[in-house]
Protein backbone atom coordinates (compact mmCIF):
# COMPACT_ATOMS: atom_id res chain seq x y z
CA UNK A 1 0.00 0.00 0.00
CA UNK A 2 1.56 3.83 -0.87
CA UNK A 3 1.76 6.90 0.59
CA UNK A 4 -1.27 8.06 -0.76
CA UNK A 5 -3.33 4.55 -0.04
CA UNK A 6 -2.44 4.81 3.36
CA UNK A 7 -4.07 8.59 3.41
CA UNK A 8 -7.08 7.09 1.40
CA UNK A 9 -7.79 4.72 3.81
CA UNK A 10 -7.59 7.21 7.30
CA UNK A 11 -9.89 9.64 5.62
CA UNK A 12 -12.41 6.89 4.94
CA UNK A 13 -12.18 5.05 7.48
CA UNK A 14 -12.72 7.31 10.86
CA UNK A 15 -15.16 8.43 13.39
CA UNK A 16 -15.28 12.11 11.69
CA UNK A 17 -12.32 15.17 12.56
CA UNK A 18 -12.28 16.95 16.34
CA UNK A 19 -10.24 19.97 17.40
CA UNK A 20 -6.78 19.54 18.23
CA UNK A 21 -5.15 20.53 21.55
CA UNK A 22 -5.08 24.06 22.19
CA UNK A 23 -3.30 26.42 24.29
CA UNK A 24 -5.31 28.23 26.96
CA UNK A 25 -5.22 31.54 29.63
CA UNK A 26 -7.61 32.96 31.45
CA UNK A 27 -10.59 35.23 29.63
CA UNK A 28 -9.41 38.56 32.20
CA UNK A 29 -6.26 38.33 29.48
CA UNK A 30 -6.30 41.27 27.38
CA UNK A 31 -6.07 40.81 23.22
CA UNK A 32 -2.71 42.39 23.37
CA UNK A 33 -1.48 40.40 25.97
CA UNK A 34 -2.79 37.52 24.07
CA UNK A 35 -1.66 38.50 20.76
CA UNK A 36 2.09 38.81 23.04
CA UNK A 37 1.64 35.05 23.61
CA UNK A 38 1.01 34.10 20.47
CA UNK A 39 4.10 35.99 19.18
CA UNK A 40 6.11 34.08 21.66
CA UNK A 41 5.19 31.27 20.82
CA UNK A 42 5.43 31.66 17.16
CA UNK A 43 8.94 32.15 17.95
CA UNK A 44 9.64 29.39 19.90
CA UNK A 45 8.57 27.21 17.21
CA UNK A 46 10.55 28.88 14.37
CA UNK A 47 13.43 28.17 16.91
CA UNK A 48 12.86 25.05 18.66
CA UNK A 49 10.07 23.39 16.65
CA UNK A 50 12.83 22.30 13.60
CA UNK A 51 15.51 18.94 13.93
CA UNK A 52 17.54 21.24 11.39
CA UNK A 53 18.02 24.14 13.48
CA UNK A 54 18.69 22.40 16.60
CA UNK A 55 21.37 19.93 14.67
CA UNK A 56 23.04 23.08 12.98
CA UNK A 57 23.44 24.40 16.17
CA UNK A 58 25.13 21.46 17.98
CA UNK A 59 27.27 20.53 15.02
CA UNK A 60 28.71 23.64 13.43
CA UNK A 61 31.27 22.91 11.50
CA UNK A 62 32.84 26.50 12.27
CA UNK A 63 34.76 25.72 15.56
CA UNK A 64 38.60 25.63 15.72
CA UNK A 65 38.53 23.15 18.79
CA UNK A 66 39.94 19.61 18.85
CA UNK A 67 37.03 16.95 19.02
CA UNK A 68 38.20 15.35 22.14
CA UNK A 69 37.29 18.75 23.75
CA UNK A 70 33.83 20.02 22.08
CA UNK A 71 30.89 19.66 24.41
CA UNK A 72 27.43 19.16 22.10
CA UNK A 73 24.80 20.24 22.98
CA UNK A 74 21.71 18.15 23.58
CA UNK A 75 19.65 18.77 20.75
CA UNK A 76 15.55 20.15 22.37
CA UNK A 77 12.72 19.98 19.82
CA UNK A 78 9.72 21.85 21.07
CA UNK A 79 7.33 18.98 20.58
CA UNK A 80 9.28 15.89 21.51
CA UNK A 81 10.95 17.54 24.41
CA UNK A 82 8.06 19.59 26.37
CA UNK A 83 5.59 17.11 27.73
CA UNK A 84 2.88 19.53 27.51
CA UNK A 85 2.58 19.37 23.95
CA UNK A 86 1.77 16.45 21.43
CA UNK A 87 5.00 14.31 20.36
CA UNK A 88 2.71 14.44 16.71
CA UNK A 89 2.53 18.09 16.41
CA UNK A 90 4.48 19.78 14.15
CA UNK A 91 3.76 23.73 14.48
CA UNK A 92 1.27 25.71 16.56
CA UNK A 93 -1.11 28.01 14.70
CA UNK A 94 -2.39 31.65 16.03
CA UNK A 95 -6.53 31.87 16.39
CA UNK A 96 -8.15 34.35 15.56
CA UNK A 97 -10.33 36.28 18.14
CA UNK A 98 -13.54 35.14 17.30
CA UNK A 99 -12.26 31.45 18.02
CA UNK A 100 -10.60 32.82 21.10
CA UNK A 101 -13.35 31.32 22.95
CA UNK A 102 -14.74 27.88 23.95
CA UNK A 103 -17.69 27.60 21.66
CA UNK A 104 -15.69 29.67 18.84
CA UNK A 105 -12.64 27.13 18.71
CA UNK A 106 -15.16 24.28 18.86
CA UNK A 107 -18.09 24.77 16.65
CA UNK A 108 -19.80 21.47 15.14
CA UNK A 109 -18.19 19.80 17.92
CA UNK A 110 -19.49 21.34 20.53
CA UNK A 111 -22.48 20.06 19.91
CA UNK A 112 -21.28 16.46 19.26
CA UNK A 113 -20.29 16.83 23.16
CA UNK A 114 -23.50 18.43 23.90
CA UNK A 115 -25.32 15.72 22.34
CA UNK A 116 -23.40 13.24 24.43
CA UNK A 117 -24.27 15.13 27.83
CA UNK A 118 -27.82 15.19 27.02
CA UNK A 119 -30.49 13.65 28.93
CA UNK A 120 -34.14 12.65 28.97
CA UNK A 121 -34.75 14.56 32.22
CA UNK A 122 -34.16 18.82 31.98
CA UNK A 123 -34.46 19.36 35.44
CA UNK A 124 -34.22 17.74 39.16
CA UNK A 125 -35.65 19.83 42.20
CA UNK A 126 -34.17 19.19 45.32
CA UNK A 127 -35.91 19.97 48.37
CA UNK A 128 -34.08 21.73 51.61
CA UNK A 129 -35.34 22.75 54.46
CA UNK A 130 -32.28 25.30 54.72
CA UNK A 131 -30.57 26.98 52.32
CA UNK A 132 -27.07 27.51 53.35
CA UNK A 133 -25.49 25.01 51.20
CA UNK A 134 -28.34 25.05 48.57
CA UNK A 135 -26.38 27.38 46.05
CA UNK A 136 -23.11 26.16 46.40
CA UNK A 137 -24.57 22.90 45.57
CA UNK A 138 -26.30 23.80 42.34
CA UNK A 139 -23.09 26.01 41.36
CA UNK A 140 -20.79 23.14 41.90
CA UNK A 141 -23.16 20.77 39.65
CA UNK A 142 -23.32 23.32 36.85
CA UNK A 143 -19.47 23.47 37.13
CA UNK A 144 -19.01 19.67 35.62
CA UNK A 145 -21.71 19.95 33.35
CA UNK A 146 -23.64 17.03 35.48
CA UNK A 147 -27.10 16.36 33.79
CA UNK A 148 -30.08 16.81 34.87
CA UNK A 149 -30.31 20.18 35.84
CA UNK A 150 -30.67 20.85 40.00
CA UNK A 151 -32.21 23.86 41.24
CA UNK A 152 -33.48 23.80 45.03
CA UNK A 153 -36.81 24.68 46.81
CA UNK A 154 -37.00 25.71 49.93
CA UNK A 155 -39.34 23.74 52.59
CA UNK A 156 -40.27 24.75 55.73
CA UNK A 157 -40.38 21.44 57.04
CA UNK A 158 -39.41 18.16 55.95
CA UNK A 159 -43.49 17.16 56.22
CA UNK A 160 -43.54 20.37 53.74
CA UNK A 161 -40.51 18.45 51.28
CA UNK A 162 -42.58 15.44 51.63
CA UNK A 163 -45.64 17.13 49.99
CA UNK A 164 -43.58 19.42 48.02
CA UNK A 165 -41.90 16.40 46.45
CA UNK A 166 -45.95 14.27 46.31
CA UNK A 167 -47.42 17.30 44.43
CA UNK A 168 -44.82 17.66 41.86
CA UNK A 169 -43.06 20.89 43.33
CA UNK A 170 -40.03 19.13 43.90
CA UNK A 171 -38.67 15.94 43.01
CA UNK A 172 -36.33 14.62 45.95
CA UNK A 173 -35.03 15.24 49.07
CA UNK A 174 -33.30 13.41 51.86
CA UNK A 175 -34.75 12.23 54.83
CA UNK A 176 -33.33 10.87 58.09
CA UNK A 177 -34.79 7.02 58.88
CA UNK A 178 -37.55 8.48 61.22
CA UNK A 179 -38.60 10.72 57.90
CA UNK A 180 -38.64 8.42 55.16
CA UNK A 181 -41.02 5.93 57.08
CA UNK A 182 -43.22 9.18 57.00
CA UNK A 183 -42.85 9.93 53.67
CA UNK A 184 -43.50 6.30 52.29
CA UNK A 185 -46.19 5.44 54.75
CA UNK A 186 -48.20 9.21 54.30
CA UNK A 187 -47.03 10.22 50.91
CA UNK A 188 -45.84 7.07 48.98
CA UNK A 189 -42.54 8.60 48.47
CA UNK A 190 -39.40 6.02 47.82
CA UNK A 191 -35.73 5.66 48.97
CA UNK A 192 -33.51 4.79 46.42
CA UNK A 193 -29.88 6.57 47.36
CA UNK A 194 -28.64 5.80 50.80
CA UNK A 195 -25.55 7.34 52.66
CA UNK A 196 -22.85 4.85 53.53
CA UNK A 197 -20.61 5.45 56.72
CA UNK A 198 -18.21 3.76 58.61
CA UNK A 199 -19.39 0.61 58.40
CA UNK A 200 -19.69 -0.33 54.89
CA UNK A 201 -23.49 -0.73 55.08
CA UNK A 202 -25.78 1.99 54.91
CA UNK A 203 -26.83 1.54 58.40
CA UNK A 204 -25.55 3.26 61.69
CA UNK A 205 -25.89 2.54 65.49
CA UNK A 206 -28.24 4.73 67.92
CA UNK A 207 -25.95 5.27 71.18
CA UNK A 208 -26.99 7.01 74.16
CA UNK A 209 -23.80 9.23 75.13
CA UNK A 210 -23.34 10.85 78.99
CA UNK A 211 -20.59 12.85 80.53
CA UNK A 212 -17.90 10.91 82.14
CA UNK A 213 -17.92 13.19 84.96
CA UNK A 214 -21.80 11.78 85.76
CA UNK A 215 -21.27 8.32 86.93
CA UNK A 216 -25.04 9.22 88.09
CA UNK A 217 -26.85 9.13 84.79
CA UNK A 218 -27.60 5.47 83.24
CA UNK A 219 -29.67 3.96 80.59
CA UNK A 220 -32.22 1.79 83.15
CA UNK A 221 -33.16 4.97 85.32
CA UNK A 222 -33.29 8.27 83.34
CA UNK A 223 -36.31 9.79 85.26
CA UNK A 224 -35.90 13.87 86.11
CA UNK A 225 -32.61 14.07 83.83
CA UNK A 226 -31.97 16.48 81.11
CA UNK A 227 -32.23 14.72 77.66
CA UNK A 228 -30.79 15.68 74.71
CA UNK A 229 -32.44 15.00 70.96
CA UNK A 230 -32.09 14.87 67.38
CA UNK A 231 -35.58 15.88 66.78
CA UNK A 232 -39.47 14.75 66.95
CA UNK A 233 -39.82 11.11 65.14
CA UNK A 234 -35.87 10.96 64.18
CA UNK A 235 -34.32 7.50 64.34
CA UNK A 236 -31.43 7.60 66.33
CA UNK A 237 -32.84 10.56 68.59
CA UNK A 238 -36.41 9.72 68.96
CA UNK A 239 -37.49 6.63 67.88
CA UNK A 240 -34.82 4.16 68.84
CA UNK A 241 -34.41 5.44 73.00
CA UNK A 242 -37.59 6.29 73.38
CA UNK A 243 -39.24 2.80 72.21
CA UNK A 244 -35.97 0.93 74.07
CA UNK A 245 -37.11 2.59 77.22
CA UNK A 246 -40.99 1.88 76.63
CA UNK A 247 -40.70 -1.78 75.75
CA UNK A 248 -38.30 -2.35 78.86
CA UNK A 249 -40.93 -1.09 81.02
CA UNK A 250 -39.00 2.41 82.64
CA UNK A 251 -40.84 4.49 80.68
CA UNK A 252 -44.84 4.55 81.24
CA UNK A 253 -45.96 4.76 77.65
CA UNK A 254 -49.73 5.94 77.74
CA UNK A 255 -50.65 4.19 74.68
CA UNK A 256 -47.83 4.81 72.52
CA UNK A 257 -48.13 8.31 73.30
CA UNK A 258 -44.33 8.81 73.44
CA UNK A 259 -44.35 13.20 73.76
CA UNK A 260 -46.72 12.82 77.03
CA UNK A 261 -44.24 9.53 78.23
CA UNK A 262 -40.93 11.84 78.08
CA UNK A 263 -42.34 14.92 79.01
CA UNK A 264 -43.57 12.99 82.56
CA UNK A 265 -40.58 11.05 82.95
CA UNK A 266 -37.76 13.56 82.46
CA UNK A 267 -37.50 16.95 83.46
CA UNK A 268 -36.09 18.91 80.50
CA UNK A 269 -35.21 18.04 77.01
CA UNK A 270 -34.46 19.53 73.96
CA UNK A 271 -36.33 17.66 71.01
CA UNK A 272 -36.70 19.64 68.31
CA UNK A 273 -39.93 19.78 66.55
CA UNK A 274 -42.07 18.67 69.78
CA UNK A 275 -43.90 21.94 69.63
CA UNK A 276 -44.86 21.82 65.73
CA UNK A 277 -47.98 21.00 65.02
CA UNK A 278 -47.26 19.01 61.91
CA UNK A 279 -45.05 16.66 64.18
CA UNK A 280 -46.82 16.61 67.11
CA UNK A 281 -50.97 16.27 66.76
CA UNK A 282 -51.53 16.43 70.73
CA UNK A 283 -50.80 18.90 73.70
CA UNK A 284 -47.76 20.35 73.85
CA UNK A 285 -45.24 19.74 76.11
CA UNK A 286 -43.21 22.93 77.26
CA UNK A 287 -40.24 21.31 79.40
CA UNK A 288 -39.62 19.35 75.89
CA UNK A 289 -37.98 22.11 74.56
CA UNK A 290 -36.72 23.86 77.99
CA UNK A 291 -32.93 22.92 76.79
CA UNK A 292 -33.36 23.92 73.33
CA UNK A 293 -31.13 26.99 72.33
CA UNK A 294 -32.78 28.81 68.85
CA UNK A 295 -33.48 32.01 68.87
CA UNK A 296 -37.11 33.40 68.43
CA UNK A 297 -38.70 31.81 65.69
CA UNK A 298 -36.00 29.51 65.59
CA UNK A 299 -36.46 28.08 69.11
CA UNK A 300 -37.55 24.45 69.27
CA UNK A 301 -37.43 24.28 65.22
CA UNK A 302 -36.84 21.02 63.72
CA UNK A 303 -34.03 21.93 60.86
CA UNK A 304 -30.63 23.77 60.98
CA UNK A 305 -31.67 26.64 62.28
CA UNK A 306 -32.20 25.51 65.95
CA UNK A 307 -28.65 25.12 67.32
CA UNK A 308 -29.85 21.87 69.00
CA UNK A 309 -31.17 20.16 66.16
CA UNK A 310 -29.36 16.91 64.65
CA UNK A 311 -26.99 14.70 65.93
CA UNK A 312 -24.36 17.14 66.25
CA UNK A 313 -26.83 19.74 67.79
CA UNK A 314 -27.77 16.94 70.54
CA UNK A 315 -23.86 16.52 71.40
CA UNK A 316 -23.83 20.32 71.67
CA UNK A 317 -27.14 20.46 74.29
CA UNK A 318 -24.83 18.17 76.14
CA UNK A 319 -21.60 19.82 75.84
CA UNK A 320 -22.30 23.09 76.46
CA UNK A 321 -26.76 22.79 77.13
CA UNK A 322 -27.11 21.55 80.49
CA UNK A 323 -28.36 17.90 79.46
CA UNK A 324 -27.48 14.63 81.14
CA UNK A 325 -27.88 12.68 77.93
CA UNK A 326 -27.51 12.38 74.57
CA UNK A 327 -29.39 10.19 71.98
CA UNK A 328 -27.44 10.61 68.99
CA UNK A 329 -25.45 8.21 66.26
CA UNK A 330 -22.14 6.28 66.99
CA UNK A 331 -20.04 8.83 65.32
CA UNK A 332 -21.20 11.63 66.39
CA UNK A 333 -19.07 12.23 69.54
CA UNK A 334 -15.98 11.51 68.10
CA UNK A 335 -16.35 13.60 65.17
CA UNK A 336 -17.23 16.90 67.48
CA UNK A 337 -14.35 16.13 69.85
CA UNK A 338 -10.16 16.46 69.92
CA UNK A 339 -10.25 19.62 68.19
CA UNK A 340 -11.90 17.82 64.99
CA UNK A 341 -14.47 20.96 64.96
CA UNK A 342 -13.06 24.36 65.56
CA UNK A 343 -16.27 26.13 67.35
CA UNK A 344 -15.87 27.52 70.61
CA UNK A 345 -18.45 25.25 72.69
CA UNK A 346 -16.36 22.02 71.13
CA UNK A 347 -12.85 23.36 71.67
CA UNK A 348 -12.26 21.95 75.05
CA UNK A 349 -14.50 18.71 74.16
CA UNK A 350 -12.01 14.90 74.48
CA UNK A 351 -13.10 11.62 73.26
CA UNK A 352 -12.51 10.84 77.23
CA UNK A 353 -15.08 13.06 78.42
CA UNK A 354 -17.69 11.20 77.17
CA UNK A 355 -18.85 7.79 77.67
CA UNK A 356 -21.65 5.37 75.94
CA UNK A 357 -24.62 4.31 78.30
CA UNK A 358 -25.01 0.43 78.00
CA UNK A 359 -28.10 -1.20 77.98
CA UNK A 360 -27.20 -3.52 80.12
CA UNK A 361 -27.18 -0.34 82.84
CA UNK A 362 -22.97 -0.12 82.26
CA UNK A 363 -20.56 1.78 81.00
CA UNK A 364 -18.29 2.07 78.08
CA UNK A 365 -15.73 4.07 76.13
CA UNK A 366 -17.06 5.60 72.41
CA UNK A 367 -15.24 3.50 70.33
CA UNK A 368 -17.11 0.26 71.78
CA UNK A 369 -20.22 1.39 70.29
CA UNK A 370 -20.77 -2.54 68.68
CA UNK A 371 -21.46 -3.89 71.96
CA UNK A 372 -23.18 -0.96 73.97
CA UNK A 373 -25.96 0.73 71.88
CA UNK A 374 -29.77 0.64 71.37
CA UNK A 375 -30.15 -0.86 68.34
CA UNK A 376 -29.08 0.06 64.26
CA UNK A 377 -30.78 2.17 62.44
CA UNK A 378 -30.95 2.64 58.69
CA UNK A 379 -28.41 5.30 57.10
CA UNK A 380 -30.70 9.10 55.72
CA UNK A 381 -31.99 8.39 52.30
CA UNK A 382 -32.97 9.92 49.17
CA UNK A 383 -36.38 9.97 48.40
CA UNK A 384 -38.62 10.68 45.72
CA UNK A 385 -42.14 9.90 44.54
CA UNK A 386 -43.74 6.74 44.29
CA UNK A 387 -47.01 5.62 43.78
CA UNK A 388 -49.31 6.85 40.74
CA UNK A 389 -46.14 9.98 40.51
CA UNK A 390 -43.50 7.21 40.08
CA UNK A 391 -41.59 7.67 36.95
CA UNK A 392 -38.67 5.43 36.08
CA UNK A 393 -36.72 7.57 33.59
CA UNK A 394 -36.96 10.51 35.92
CA UNK A 395 -35.67 8.02 38.82
CA UNK A 396 -32.91 6.94 36.86
CA UNK A 397 -31.73 10.06 35.46
CA UNK A 398 -31.52 11.50 39.42
CA UNK A 399 -29.57 8.09 40.24
CA UNK A 400 -27.14 9.04 37.87
CA UNK A 401 -27.03 12.74 38.84
CA UNK A 402 -25.88 11.79 42.45
CA UNK A 403 -23.52 9.00 41.47
CA UNK A 404 -21.55 11.16 39.10
CA UNK A 405 -21.93 14.29 41.45
CA UNK A 406 -20.03 12.24 44.28
CA UNK A 407 -17.15 11.47 41.54
CA UNK A 408 -16.35 14.99 41.65
CA UNK A 409 -16.99 16.28 45.33
CA UNK A 410 -17.45 13.12 47.31
CA UNK A 411 -15.13 14.05 50.07
CA UNK A 412 -14.93 15.75 53.23
CA UNK A 413 -11.69 18.39 52.81
CA UNK A 414 -12.76 21.71 52.48
CA UNK A 415 -11.75 24.68 50.95
CA UNK A 416 -12.42 28.31 49.63
CA UNK A 417 -11.43 26.90 45.93
CA UNK A 418 -13.64 23.58 45.95
CA UNK A 419 -16.87 22.25 47.39
CA UNK A 420 -17.02 18.71 48.76
CA UNK A 421 -20.48 17.19 49.08
CA UNK A 422 -20.46 15.40 53.05
CA UNK A 423 -19.30 18.64 54.54
CA UNK A 424 -21.19 21.40 56.10
CA UNK A 425 -19.75 24.83 56.49
CA UNK A 426 -19.73 25.82 60.44
CA UNK A 427 -21.46 26.93 62.17
CA UNK A 428 -23.89 24.25 60.74
CA UNK A 429 -23.62 20.31 60.33
CA UNK A 430 -25.47 17.87 58.30
CA UNK A 431 -26.77 20.16 55.91
CA UNK A 432 -27.67 18.25 53.46
CA UNK A 433 -26.04 15.21 53.66
CA UNK A 434 -24.21 13.94 56.50
CA UNK A 435 -21.07 15.29 57.53
CA UNK A 436 -20.05 11.75 58.55
CA UNK A 437 -21.21 9.93 55.19
CA UNK A 438 -18.20 8.77 53.16
CA UNK A 439 -20.25 7.69 50.17
CA UNK A 440 -23.34 7.42 48.24
CA UNK A 441 -25.12 3.45 47.52
CA UNK A 442 -27.86 2.73 45.18
CA UNK A 443 -30.78 1.05 47.33
CA UNK A 444 -31.38 -2.31 45.02
CA UNK A 445 -34.72 -2.22 43.65
CA UNK A 446 -36.45 -4.42 46.10
CA UNK A 447 -35.49 -2.22 48.98
CA UNK A 448 -37.03 0.66 47.39
CA UNK A 449 -40.05 0.73 49.86
CA UNK A 450 -40.04 2.74 53.12
CA UNK A 451 -41.45 -0.68 54.87
CA UNK A 452 -38.31 -3.02 53.34
CA UNK A 453 -35.70 -0.48 53.30
CA UNK A 454 -36.38 0.35 57.30
CA UNK A 455 -36.38 -3.00 58.44
CA UNK A 456 -39.12 -4.91 61.02
CA UNK A 457 -37.38 -3.69 64.08
CA UNK A 458 -37.31 -0.33 63.03
CA UNK A 459 -41.36 -0.32 61.81
CA UNK A 460 -41.69 -1.87 65.34
CA UNK A 461 -40.32 0.90 67.12
CA UNK A 462 -41.98 3.45 65.35
CA UNK A 463 -45.48 1.88 66.29
CA UNK A 464 -44.11 1.56 69.77
CA UNK A 465 -43.52 5.46 69.99
CA UNK A 466 -46.07 6.75 67.66
CA UNK A 467 -50.14 6.16 67.70
CA UNK A 468 -50.68 7.50 64.72
CA UNK A 469 -47.73 5.23 63.08
CA UNK A 470 -49.96 2.97 60.94
CA UNK A 471 -52.83 5.47 60.64
CA UNK A 472 -53.21 5.77 56.99
CA UNK A 473 -53.08 2.26 55.94
CA UNK A 474 -55.76 1.53 58.81
CA UNK A 475 -57.89 3.97 57.48
CA UNK A 476 -57.69 2.92 53.81
CA UNK A 477 -58.03 -0.83 55.48
CA UNK A 478 -61.36 0.44 57.31
CA UNK A 479 -62.32 2.32 54.59
CA UNK A 480 -62.15 -0.54 52.34
CA UNK A 481 -63.82 -2.95 54.84
CA UNK A 482 -66.84 -0.44 55.00
CA UNK A 483 -67.62 -0.09 51.43
CA UNK A 484 -67.82 -3.96 51.55
CA UNK A 485 -70.31 -4.02 53.67
CA UNK A 486 -72.29 -1.21 52.51
CA UNK A 487 -71.92 -3.13 49.34
CA UNK A 488 -72.71 -6.77 50.70
CA UNK A 489 -75.70 -5.10 52.24
CA UNK A 490 -77.04 -3.66 49.47
CA UNK A 491 -77.00 -6.31 46.96
CA UNK A 492 -78.33 -8.67 49.72
CA UNK A 493 -81.09 -6.07 50.33
CA UNK A 494 -81.88 -5.94 46.47
CA UNK A 495 -82.01 -9.80 46.45
CA UNK A 496 -84.64 -9.61 49.27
Amino acid sequence: MGREDLWMSIVIANWGTVPTHAIVTTSATSLEQRKNYQHFLKKAVELYGSHAFNQALSQSSSTTYSPEYVTRYEAFNLFESAPRYDDVAITLASLRELQQTYTGYLGDSLGIILGIRHCPVNKMTLCVTSDNLAERSVTALKAQLLKPEMVCHKGHSQINCMQAIRNGVADVSVFDAGDVYTAGLKYDLIPFISEIYNLGQPEYYAVAVAKEEDPDTELTYLKGKYTCHTGINMGAGWIVPLAFLISNGWIRSYGCNSIRASAEYFSKSCVPGALSSEYNTGVPYDNMCDLCHGASFRYCRRDASEDYFGYTGAFRCLVEGGGDVAFIKHTTAMENTDGKRKEWWARNALTDDYELLCPDGTRASLQEYERCNLGKVKANAIVTRGGYGYNETELNAYINLFVYAQQFYGRKDQDDFSFAMFYSPPPYSDLIFQDAAQQLKVIPREQRNYGAYLGKDFLRARRVVDCHAAASSIQSSALAILFMLVFSLLRAHNYS
